[in-house]
C-alpha cells in the first residue's frame, strides 16, 4: 500500500515535532517544515521523512509546493508553524501585531490556499494548530489569543468552502502543552516557560505526543466524516474556571 503523504510546518520542536513522530509511526510519509536546516534534516531523518526548508512568513514561500513535489502528492497539510507573545494588550506593539498577524493568520491563509489544489486532487484533509486561547480570551497573550481566534474562524470557512471539492478542514486547539511554545516575537522562550502553570482536572499538563494523538485521527481515515470541527485538547482545564479564577493572569 501507498504511503499517505502529509507536510507539517513547524515540524521541529513541540508539538509539530510529535506530530511528526506520530504520523510516521502511523506509516505516513512526512515532510519535515521548519525555518533551520539542522533540526529540520535531524527530524526527517529520524523519522525517514524529507526535510523542507523555509519561512513561512514570507509571501514567497514555496514550502507546500515544494514537499509536494518531494512527496509525489499530498493528502494532509498540518498548519503548526506559529509565534505568541506574552503580553497584554496594552503591551503589544504595532510591530508584534504584524508579526503575529503574519505567521499566525496570513501565512495560514497562503499556505491553505496554496495546497487547496493538491489536496483537492487526493481528497485529503488540511488542520490548523489554533489554541485553547482562540477558544476563550487569554489577556496575559491577548494579541495571540485574537489570532488564533482568528484561525478558527479561517477553518470554518474554508471547511464551507472546500467541502463540495471533498476536501476537510479543522483545526486543534491544545491547551497548555510541555514544555511550553518556544518562538515568540522577541526570539525564543527561556527554559523554564511553563513554571507556574496549573494542574488540569485530569491532573497532568499535555504533553505533544497527546496533541499528536489528535492531529492523526483528524487527518486520517476514521475521520473522514469530520470537518469544520475544531477539537478541545486541554486535559478538562476548561471545563472548569475555578482555578483561573482563583489564580488571575496564571497561565502560560
Amino acid at each position: 500500500m501507498t504511503p499517505m503523504r502529509a507536510l507539517v510546518t513547524g515540524g521541529t520542536s513541540g508539538i509539530g515535532a510529535a506530530i511528526c513522530r506520530r504520523l510516521a509511526l502511523d506509516g505516513w510519509h512526512v515532510a519535515v517544515a521548519g525555518r533551520s536546516q539542522e533540526r529540520a534534516d535531524a527530524m526527517a531523518t529520524e523519522i525517514g521523512g524529507v526535510a523542507i526548508v523555509g519561512d513561512v512568513g514570507s509571501s514567497t514561500d514555496d514550502t507546500v509546493a515544494r514537499a509536494a513535489e518531494a512527496l509525489g502528492g499530498l493528502d494532509a497539510v498540518l498548519l503548526n508553524a506559529g509565534v505568541i507573545l506574552d503580553a497584554d494588550l496594552s503591551h503589544t506593539p504595532d510591530a508584534d501585531w504584524n508579526l503575529l498577524m503574519s505567521i499566525n493568520v496570513l501565512a495560514v491563509h497562503r499556505q491553505a490556499r496554496a495546497a487547496l489544489p493538491h489536496l483537492q486532487a487526493s481528497q485529503g484533509s488540511l488542520l490548523i494548530t489554533a489554541s485553547d486561547a482562540g477558544v476563550w480570551g487569554e489577556a496575559p497573550i491577548a494579541a495571540y489569543s485574537i489570532a488564533k481566534r482568528m484561525a478558527l474562524t479561517m477553518m470554518r470557512c474554508l471547511a464551507a468552502e472546500w467541502g463540495p471539492a471533498g476536501v476537510r478542514v479543522n483545526a486543534i486547539c491544545p491547551g497548555d502543552t510541555a514544555p511550553g511554545m518556544l518562538t515568540t516575537t522577541t526570539g525564543r522562550r527561556t527554559p523554564g516557560a511553563t513554571d507556574g502553570w496549573l494542574p488540569p482536572p485530569l491532573g497532568t499538563i499535555l504533553r505533544g505526543e497527546d496533541v499528536a494523538a489528535a492531529a492523526a485521527f483528524l487527518v486520517g481515515a476514521d475521520a473522514f466524516r469530520i470537518s469544520g470541527t475544531g477539537l478541545l485538547i486541554d486535559a478538562g482545564m476548561r471545563s472548569s474556571t475555578t482555578a483561573w479564577q482563583a489564580h488571575p493572569g496564571v497561565g502560560r
